[in-house]
C-alpha cells in the first residue's frame, strides 16, 4: 500500500513539473532563439552568478543557461554570492530573502542574442544588498 502511494505521488510531481514546463517557452538552441546565460560571475567588481528559477511565475528546475523564444519575460533567479567575504558578510543571496523583486528582472528578447544576467551586491544598500541586472548583450 505504501508503495502504491509513493509510486502515485512521485508520477503526480513528475506530471505537475512537466505542466509547469509546458507553459515556459523554452526553445532548440539556433539562431531562432535567445540564450540566457546566468555564469561565471565576478566577485572582484561584485557581479555574481544566478541561477534561472522562474519564468514568468512558472517555476523551472534551477539552471544556469536556458534557450527561450524570443519575446518579453519576466525571470526570477537565485543569487549566488560568496557570502564568507568580510564585506559580503551576513547579506545572503542564496535565499529569498530580500524586498519584493530584489531578485526578477523584466527582459525582452531577441533571436540570435546571448542575454548575460548577474546578481549585483550593491555595498551602498545595505538594506537592499542584492539586485538582478542584465550585464551584457551579445550576439551569437
Amino acid at each position: 500500500m505504501k508503495l502504491t502511494r509513493l509510486v502515485v505521488f512521485v508520477a503526480l510531481l513528475l506530471v505537475l513539473s512537466l505542466d509547469a514546463l509546458a507553459r515556459v517557452p523554452t526553445a532548440t538552441p539556433g539562431p531562432d532563439a535567445a540564450r540566457l546565460s546566468g555564469s561565471p560571475g565576478k566577485a572582484v567588481a561584485d557581479l555574481f552568478e544566478v541561477r534561472f528559477i522562474e519564468i514568468n511565475g512558472e517555476r523551472i528546475q534551477a539552471r544556469e543557461f536556458i534557450w527561450l523564444e524570443p519575446g518579453s519575460y519576466t525571470v526570477k533567479v537565485t543569487i549566488l554570492a560568496d557570502t564568507t567575504q568580510p564585506a559580503l558578510r551576513g547579506a545572503s543571496a542564496t535565499q529569498d530573502h530580500g524586498p519584493e523583486g530584489y531578485n526578477t528582472i523584466d527582459l525582452e528578447l531577441e533571436a540570435g542574442k546571448t542575454y548575460h544576467v548577474r546578481g549585483r551586491f550593491n555595498r551602498e544598500k545595505p538594506d537592499a544588498p542584492y539586485s538582478v541586472i542584465l550585464h551584457r548583450v551579445d550576439e551569437n
